[in-house]
């Protein structure tokens, strides 16, 4: 429970970076699938955002020099293997994610050319319970935790792709409440945007979006531990139709199972730091690579991520301890229950009536980063969204002060949600 699963993060640091002609992924389609996120060419995503100043900056030795450090740190390990570069194609053709009603995640990449040898290197970087997820089926990586196949595509997709990189759809039904909508993936105004036009479809949609666009959102700012470079949140109630495609994908991601959440949580975090302290070790592995390459070569190479220091909180009622929590801490009068999730993350969990709070770090020791990047960005208009401020993390690793984020937001628009990113 609450665990950070390190595939998701690596998942979404390459999605991130590199986030669509029809291809074979589309067939591992859930039957039951809600949502769908399709690119049919990863590299071409990921060579337009490079070309964009923001993408120059984060990618690029001039700047941050996230591709070498990515590059070495993976050209290491596949040496240390007697692999080569070509040996881990997972990320040069297509990619799939999609969730379904019951808000479980799947992520299709590939083809890859020897399925064996991308799946070995895998084991090596990530934990085992992660892999039990992870199947190859006609040579496509597939990571799910439900089965996949069997869901169709809409025909209107392929028209949709034409101009974009990438294209979305979202078909949500519920009893009398459905939703539809399509969505892209371009780059525009020197930045990788994002739309989704999702539209009512039945009275009874329309009669939830008005509740949800009339409903009263949660003060997020106003609590004093929200603050560092990272914003996730959902401020209000949302109809159970999309709460379980999208609060539950959000919550199965965090491995949070068996809680009933309203829709309304956050969880903020000081991804830079940790970004940062990677990149340091990196560097310093580098450098002394060359005397410990034997040594390197026969241990054990699975790689750990640094602590990310997080406060999270999510809404609902009859909320338990987890079941894996075995010790128990107090902490400032009050009892957290204490989970080492691996990977160097330890979760410490405190049980509200109304709520549960998790922090990624001893609350003693919790310090709240600067929230002026998300008092500028947020309104209370948007019922849900996402805010990464990058020019911390540009700072630190750079010495330049480069106004840069990524943001998502969602609001309702008479009888559609919108949905809006960018990555500038």
């Amino acid at each position: 429970m609450l665990r950070i699963r390190k595939s998701l993060l690596v998942l979404l640091l390459v999605s991130l970076l590199a986030i669509f002609s029809f291809g074979d992924a589309l067939k591992f389609l859930p039957q039951n699938y809600s949502m769908l996120v399709y690119v049919p060419d990863l590299p071409k995503l990921y060579d337009s955002f490079k070309a964009l100043p923001i993408g120059q900056t984060l990618l690029l030795d001039t700047g941050v020099g996230l591709e070498s450090l990515v590059n070495g740190v993976l050209e290491q390990q596949l040496l240390s293997m007697k692999y080569t570069m070509s040996d881990f194609d997972l990320f040069t053709k297509e990619m799939l994610i999609a969730t379904d009603s019951n808000g479980n995640i799947s992520v299709v990449l590939g083809p890859v050319k020897n399925p064996t040898k991308v799946k070995n290197v895998l084991q090596s970087l990530l934990a085992e319970d992660t892999m039990k997820q992870v199947q190859f089926m006609e040579n496509y990586f597939i990571f799910s935790n439900t089965k996949v196949g069997g869901g169709k595509a809409p025909a209107a997709l392929q028209t949709n792709l034409k101009g974009n990189l990438g294209v979305t759809y979202t078909n949500i039904s519920d009893g009398k409440i459905a939703f539809e909508g399509y969505g892209y993936l371009r780059v525009e105004n020197n930045a990788l945007t994002f739309y989704e036009k999702i539209d009512a479809k039945t009275n009874d949609a329309k009669t939830a979006l008005k509740s949800l666009q009339n409903a009263k959102p949660i003060d997020i700012l106003s609590d004093k531990n929200v603050g560092g470079d990272v914003l996730v949140f959902v401020n209000r109630d949302i109809p159970d139709a999309l709460q379980k495609a999208t609060i539950g994908a959000i919550l199965s991601a965090l491995n949070i199972t068996d809680v009933n959440a309203s829709g309304k949580m956050y969880t903020s975090m000081d991804i830079g730091s940790a970004i940062t302290d990677l990149m340091n070790t990196g560097t310093q592995s580098t450098t002394g690579s060359s005397s410990n390459k034997s040594t390197s070569a026969n241990a054990n190479t699975q790689q750990t991520i640094p602590s990310i220091s997080s406060y999270s909180v999510v809404f609902g009622s009859g909320l338990k301890m987890p079941t894996e929590v075995k010790k128990y801490v107090t902490i400032g009068g009050e009892r957290y229950g204490v989970l080492d999730t691996g990977n160097g993350i330890t979760s410490y969990i405190l049980i509200k009536s109304d709520r549960m709070i998790t922090y990624t770090v001893d609350p003693s020791k919790y310090k709240a980063g600067d929230k002026a990047f998300f008092t500028s960005n947020y309104n209370s208009k948007y019922f849900a969204g996402i805010l990464f401020n990058f020019e911390p993390l540009i700072y630190n690793l750079v010495g330049k002060k480069v106004k840069s984020s990524a943001t998502f937001f969602g609001s309702v628009e008479g009888d559609s949600i919108i949905m809006r990113g960018s990555v500038k």
